[in-house]
């Protein structure tokens, strides 16, 4: 279900298009972006070719089938997706699991890199692969092939992938899939897509024949269905004739079967649906408003579009402004017009509610919605929303040649599919420019009557099962909606004065101290009153900036008595706006600009994030400013986040995971109090706004020893004198230490085994944590992580390809110097409960090979040339540079370092694990836990 705010941003992140000339007629059609290269193959076969230099070297590949779930034969439920699983294993040039070992020896990770989705309606096969090799980049465009029509369907292999399908729905049960599934007969009227979901049923993943996946495949998988959607650094035209003449002799189907799209009845009563599971947690509410949808040809239904998100946004900011208002009746909600199921569309109103006032939220966002339907909006909404669209546009207009390819690629997917407009940005740009200033609210307006109709509408509430808890019954509902449209409403109030973010400037400070790093172009302003900038000007962005200011203290620094409150401080601060001004005001004054920046508070730091364009890098520094000297304390946003985070963790012991990640914490950090999850009665009566508010005050009080990094496109010169006048001018006290403080947080040691039980799926979960005391080093810490990548793809053969007891492991490899100096390696699975103890006995077994053996060169290969990929890719990225600066000065490194990447990555051989293995896989410190289901045996245990 897509909403059309997802369509929008997807159709704004297009790149390179036409320049809308003066519209003279709306009837005209949408172009389709002139960067890209479509085209048909004689066989029927559709691909899209653009080329795009970000990342450098490397290319997303996606096979597209417009088929899926919704077309299986009764004996066929789940053999769409389990052909995609077959896709891995066995095609013409690679027998078994010989395809995902060759991938990965070129850097190319399972999961992330390599992947594949099945849904109602179609399926695409993921590839992402480096284009600098011409040879690698002819064998991906060879396996995107074989997964056309070659994939061998080995009767072994397939039994073997049985038991990993039959996990990954294991792995995907509980609550939310559970109510999901009940849910599609009563929002699709009971429709086929109510008896197709993609996972299928289990007793056709394990038992069908053999022949029944092969027809599924002889009958869907065929040119006239396919796409081949390329976009990366490769030569279009070079790339255009490799497709046609390895694509083109895929011979058409003969006597094809038809490729019925099927329709999702009208309900001309509205439909309720009350939905509760004793595992689920709190209570929530969708309404749907439903009705056949089109493809978006022409401007004039292009402009619909811009209609309808100028309709859903202005609504979904007036849902916000309820969220915190006193006492208000729900905990959030939003509203969104977009795609739905097959050829519907939705107007849909969301929300989650509050337990003692579910009928009061309901009735809200039906009277709200209602209220914009008869009312409609205020002028000064509408030009507010207008800003925010076109600056939208702009940004990507201006970020042309360096927007990421993977943006492109899911619209040329959708285009494909169902037909979405790929016009261009700067199409898209040049039509917005010219249309939005001539919209009006008369036409804004009228898709509140178009959407508002009281008929085809479903209504899905999802709730906790428990005593106590009245939720409304289908016909208070249906009373509830039908009143809505009579009931006596006024109209919305637009009540933003005329408010100024900082009407004085305060007065520069001073710079002591400049230096500069020659071979990473850093630059660092020491300045008056101890706060630290360090500048680097990039070009990875055409007009965007990334800041991060980091200290060290945080809530370490506040006594137990105050915990609660010190941990939320920076949470609810942020969300109280500054100067006076409302949080929500402040996001008023902010539309149309591009600008963020948010204060955090964690255990051992104080923070900013914050990212702007550099028309709004002054705005950016206002705001920081202001969160220091003029924060604001709003008890309204104080009493919305304490109910939000009240519900977070009400009822949690009735969630499997939740209870087992709890069960798990509080072994792991021996029951500290900062260790462990909250509970509803901390909150209740430890969360107070008088302590909030002056723990932040506390803490921010002074900017000494504030460091603040910023990269992006900026001129040095303009940001030095923004920096000296808004960071400059802080209050500081110099001869304040500024540090964190240990609270005394300490893993335990020895080896500790639990098991717990709780969850009604036939399901059990294994968390093996492997902690331990080092000497600190960030080449330690990157040690351990390569350790845990390198443990994943040796788990990954052995308990998924080899035992089929798993759909996927989890391992990861952690360490740093706060509180102490220490490590964690965590291996996390989802299996049957019958193969836990197996699973486990594999595991150990194959860390001991890792000790005793090392790695082979293959294992080695893969690690590295991953390693490498990434670092190549990431040290073109902003966000990537932060981080690594703040490394370098929170652990006194060289700059040069980031740069020495090679270096260390070819450092890397068997022994290197072998020896970072026997160190940080210790057998007599580790924690093994295990969730097992609630069945009489484990009761009985237990």
């Amino acid at each position: 279900m897509k909403n059309i705010t997802v369509i929008i941003i997807i159709i704004l992140t297009l790149f390179i298009g036409e320049t809308v000339a003066q519209t003279t007629s709306f009837n005209t059609h949408i172009p389709i972006d002139p960067s890209i290269k479509t085209g048909k193959l004689s066989n029927g076969l559709a691909y899209y070719l653009k080329r795009n230099a970000k990342p450098e070297n490397k290319a997303e590949l996606r096979l597209v089938l417009n088929v899926g779930s919704v077309l299986e034969d009764d004996d066929q439920q789940g053999l769409a997706h389990f052909i995609e699983h077959m896709a891995f294993n066995g095609t013409k040039s690679f027998e078994k699991n010989k395809l995902i070992d060759y991938l990965q020896s070129l850097g190319i990770e399972f999961g992330a890199d390599l992947n594949a989705h099945t849904g109602f309606d179609e399926t695409v096969y993921k590839l992402s692969v480096p284009t600098d090799d011409e040879a690698i980049f002819n064998t991906s465009l060879q396996v995107l092939r074989e997964w056309a029509d070659g994939i061998t369907f080995d009767d072994e292999e397939i039994d073997n992938e049985r038991g990993v399908v039959a996990e990954e729905l294991r792995a995907r049960s509980g609550a939310n899939m559970r109510m999901f599934y009940q849910s599609i007969p009563a929002i699709t009227n009971n429709s086929r897509y109510a008896k197709r979901l993609p996972i299928g049923m289990l007793d056709v993943i394990l038992n069908s024949e053999y022949e029944t996946m092969k027809r599924f495949y002889r009958d869907w998988y065929r040119p006239d269905l396919m796409a081949l959607v390329l976009v990366g650094d490769f030569n279009v035209d070079e790339t255009e004739i490799k497709i046609k003449k390895l694509f083109d002799d895929i011979a058409p189907v003969k006597k094809a079967k038809e490729r019925i799209y099927y329709e999702i009845p009208n309900n001309i009563k509205p439909a309720v649906t009350i939905i509760t599971d004793k595992e689920a947690r709190g209570v929530n509410i969708s309404v749907y408003h439903k009705k056949k949808g089109k493809a978006i040809t022409t401007l004039k239904e292009y402009k619909q579009v811009v209609l309808q998100e100028l309709y859903s946004g202005m609504l979904r900011q007036r849902l916000d402004e309820i969220e915190v208002l006193p006492d208000a009746p729900f905990l959030t909600a939003t509203a969104i017009i977009g795609k739905f199921f097959g050829n519907m569309h939705s107007y849909s109103l969301r929300a989650n509610l509050k337990e003692d006032k579910i009928k009061e939220g309901i009735e809200s966002i039906l009277i709200e919605s209602e209220k914009a339907r008869r009312y409609g909006f205020t002028e000064s909404e509408l030009e507010r929303y207008k800003s925010v669209i076109l600056n939208n546009a702009n940004i990507y207009k201006k970020e042309i040649g360096k927007i990421p390819t993977r943006y492109y690629v899911e619209q040329y997917i959708d285009h494909f599919t169902h037909g979405d407009p790929i016009p261009g940005d700067n199409f898209i740009y040049e039509f917005y420019k010219e249309v939005l200033p001539a919209i009006t609210l008369e036409e804004v307006n009228k898709v509140g009557a178009e959407w508002g109709k009281q008929q085809n509408i479903a209504v899905v509430i999802k709730s906790i099962a428990k005593d106590g808890l009245r939720l409304p019954s289908k016909s208070e509902i249906l009373k509830i909606l039908s009143s809505s449209y009579t009931k006596d409403i006024e109209p919305y109030s637009d009540k933003l004065g005329n408010l100024e973010l900082m009407p004085e400037k305060p007065k520069p400070g001073k710079i002591v101290k400049t230096e500069y790093h020659e071979n990473v172009d850093i630059t660092t302003w020491k300045l008056d009153n101890g706060v630290t900038v360090i500048a680097k000007p990039t070009d990875f962005q055409n007009d965007l900036i990334v800041m991060n200011g980091f200290r060290p203290g945080g809530s370490s620094l506040s006594p137990d008595s105050l915990y609660v409150s010190a941990r939320e401080a920076g949470n609810i601060i942020s969300s109280s706006g500054v100067n006076n001004i409302s949080n929500i005001d402040l996001k008023k004054l902010n539309m149309g600009k591009t600008v963020r920046a948010v204060p955090y508070i964690n255990f051992y730091e104080e923070l900013f994030s914050g990212s702007s364009s550099s028309a709004d890098l002054e705005r950016m520094l206002q705001m920081v400013h202001l969160y220091f000297t003029a924060p604001n304390k709003d008890a309204n946003v104080f009493d919305v986040h304490k109910e939000r985070l009240k519900s977070t963790y009400k009822d949690r012991d009735n969630s499997p995971g939740a209870f087992f990640e709890k069960k798990k914490s509080e072994v792991m950090t021996q029951n500290h109090l900062r260790g462990v999850p909250l509970t509803e009665g901390q909150i209740e009566n430890e969360l107070k706004l008088d302590e909030v508010y002056n723990f932040y005050k506390k803490r921010l009080e002074s900017a000494n020893n504030f460091t603040f990094i910023f990269v992006g496109s900026f001129e040095l010169e303009t940001l030095k004198k923004l920096v000296t006048g808004y960071l400059g001018s802080l209050p500081s006290n110099l001869k304040e230490e500024n540090s964190w403080k240990d609270i005394g947080l300490r893993r335990p040691k020895g080896v500790i085994k639990k098991t717990f039980v709780k969850g009604i799926d036939d399901k059990s979960k294994v968390t093996i944590n492997f902690t331990g005391e080092l000497d600190f080093s960030p080449e330690k810490k990157g040690q351990i992580s390569l350790l845990g990548k390198l443990l994943k793809i040796k788990l990954t053969e052995k308990l998924r390809e080899k035992m089929s007891g798993v759909y996927g492991v989890q391992v990861s490899g952690f360490a740093i110097n706060k509180p102490y100096d220490w490590y964690r390696m965590n291996i996390r699975f989802t299996c049957a409960p019958e193969n836990v103890d197996k699973l486990i006995r594999k595991v150990f077994e194959e860390i001991e090979k890792i000790k005793n053996e090392g790695v082979s060169e293959a294992d080695i290969n893969k690690i590295k040339e991953a390693e490498l990929a990434n670092i190549e890719e990431r040290l073109k990225l902003n966000y990537y540079w932060v981080s690594q600066i703040k490394n370098v000065n929170e652990f006194n490194l060289n700059y040069d370092d980031i740069l020495d990447y090679e270096t260390k990555i070819n450092k890397i051989d068997s022994e290197y694990f072998k020896q970072s293995a026997n160190i940080y896989f210790n057998m007599n410190n580790y924690a093994q836990f295990i969730l097992m289901p609630e069945n009489e045996e484990n009761k009985q245990e237990n």
